[in-house]
């Protein structure tokens, strides 16, 4: 599903309007309207009465028309108006008048907040009509105490477009913000939807259609695109009946130092499970021990560490020359920030042309040093979280969270690599420059061990031939699907990385069968 941000969005109906003639107050009648319809089927059975929020932009416009078809309906229907009735322009104030001429009831509200305190505390469901997407402020004033009053209602509330208080480019609370149960936006979900905190503000979301084509996305373009099932079976291979282990591919993981050897097993396992035909893990000499009581499956590559249990340059030789057949290298999963494997880790991605998945100290091994990316030139993907991405880049993990696309989009346009930014959302930036943002996961992963099997998940569908493109959106889809599977028979708190592990056949025979969770409704 193609997602927007506001700035994009006005430039399709902009479009809509100078060039194919479809008039603005058509496209707010169609909002309106639909929504309304939506509301009517799914929430309003059983109840009397209902109360509209209007600002005084044209998210205010929508509303008085979903409080026409309400009134139309019989529906004891009351506007609370942000502004002064004479303060509407345009489309806006054709549809109060149009709402009025129903005698359709409006409150005024300038500083006296009993009526609207009284107006939810009696209606069955509440309306946001306040702001629209492009809301670029911190919410004050009335504004955010009619927002308090609506949040502390306990009514189902239904938001046009966005909840009112979300900045629809980055997802952000400006303030305050509605706390919606169903969001209805139009033509495309916008990014703010998505990424959190505006995921969790905006309740349910249902995409309504209002007459833009799609053939549009061809002349004004898309800003990114939610990852869902039907892309996924688009690209997962058939397994053909007379293949073997050579025909997936031979992953080798680099990783493990005192103490994190777990990182390195779960990296590893989890590049086989997800179908490489063989794992090597090349490990420190000293710790290779542990590492062949814990794997089975996974061969192992001891090399010289002087007796540190640290990768240091005097086994780069022998780790080069091993890795010259191979298919994929994972690299970085409880490496360590030691001087001499921070060096080694760089000597390799400058030296071997492969291609990589980096994580974890993999990546803090850059730190100081991101123009390697662009001289090397490697196929790659970085796996992140905001700390790490945020050393990378010489940011706080709160200012990357503040915008985490306008982040990794320039790190990828300034460093010609992929990258994963994980988190809430986790987010897919292309080297081509594309987009993509993984709606699977919930709290179960904040715990240790989910980065390492993401990690080998991407390294291993890498090693069968999937691109590093396919092979992270598959990896971070399935990766968040199973942590979602996870909650229908447990709970978000006793989720370990290694179950992820076990579950990953049951998630992707699902997936294959067009099982899959439904994460955006769209709707006619």
């Amino acid at each position: 599903m193609k997602i927007l941000t506001p700035e994009r969005m006005a430039k399709y109906d902009r479009y809509a309007i100078e060039k194919w003639g479809i008039p603005s107050a058509v496209l707010m009648e169609n909002a309106g309207r639909n929504t309304y319809r939506l509301m009517k089927e799914r929430y309003l059975y059983g109840k009397k009465r209902i109360v509209i929020v209007c600002g005084r932009g044209n998210n205010g416009g929508d509303g008085f028309v979903v409080g026409r078809y309400a009134l139309r309906d019989g529906y004891m229907t009351k506007v609370f108006l942000l502004c002064k009735k004479d303060d509407l322009r345009g489309d806006a104030a054709l549809n109060m008048r149009l709402y009025e001429s129903l005698n359709g009831e409006i409150v005024e509200l300038e500083n006296e907040l009993n009526a609207v305190k009284l107006g939810v505390a009696h209606a069955d469901i509440i309306v946001d009509a306040i702001f629209g997407t492009g809301l670029s402020k911190v919410v004050e004033g009335k504004e955010r105490a009619v927002i308090e009053e609506i949040n502390k209602s306990g009514k189902p509330v239904m938001a046009i477009d966005i909840p009112s208080g979300i900045d629809g480019k980055t997802g952000l609370a400006m303030g305050i913000a509605v706390m919606a149960t169903h969001t209805f936006t139009y033509a495309y979900p916008k990014l703010g939807h998505i990424l959190y905190p505006g995921g969790y503000y905006t309740g349910k979301l249902t995409v309504v259609d209002i007459s833009i084509p799609d053939f549009a996305e061809d002349i004004i373009g898309i800003d990114a695109q939610l990852i869902d099932g039907e892309m996924i079976r688009g690209f997962i291979k058939e397994r053909l009946p007379w293949t073997h282990k050579g025909s997936y591919g031979h992953a080798v993981v680099i990783a493990g130092s005192p103490g994190k050897t777990g990182a390195a097993h779960m990296a590893s396992l989890a590049a086989l499970k997800i179908g490489a035909g063989l794992v090597t893990l090349i490990i420190p000499s000293s710790l290779n021990s542990i590492m062949e009581v814990k794997l089975t499956e996974v061969m192992t590559y001891p090399v010289e560490d002087n007796g540190t249990g640290f990768f240091t340059m005097s086994c780069y030789k022998q780790v080069k020359e091993f890795v010259e057949d191979k298919d994929i290298i994972i690299m970085g999963p409880g490496l360590s920030q030691h001087p001499e494997t921070t060096e080694f880790v760089r000597q390799i991605y400058m030296n071997v042309a492969k291609p990589f998945v980096i994580d974890a100290d993999g990546i803090n091994a850059f730190i100081g040093h991101v123009e390697i990316f662009g001289k090397a030139g490697r196929n790659a993907v970085l796996t992140p979280h905001p700390g790490e991405f945020g050393r990378l880049v010489n940011l706080s993990p709160k200012l990357i969270n503040q915008d985490r696309i306008t982040s990794g989009r320039k790190f990828v346009e300034d460093n010609k690599v992929n990258l994963v930014l994980k988190g809430a959302r986790s987010i897919f930036f292309s080297s081509d420059g594309d987009v993509y943002i993984n709606p699977t996961g919930n709290p179960s992963l904040a715990k240790g061990g989910s980065g390492d099997i993401l990690t080998g998940f991407i390294g291993g569908l890498a090693s069968q031939g999937y691109s590093l493109t396919e092979s992270s959106l598959l990896g971070m889809y399935l990766h968040g699907y199973l942590a979602d599977d996870w909650l229908d028979t447990n709970t978000d708190m006793d989720l370990l990385a290694g179950d992820l592990i076990v579950g990953a056949g049951r998630v992707i025979r699902a997936l294959k069968d067009g099982k899959e969770r439904v994460y955006i409704e769209k709707s006619l």
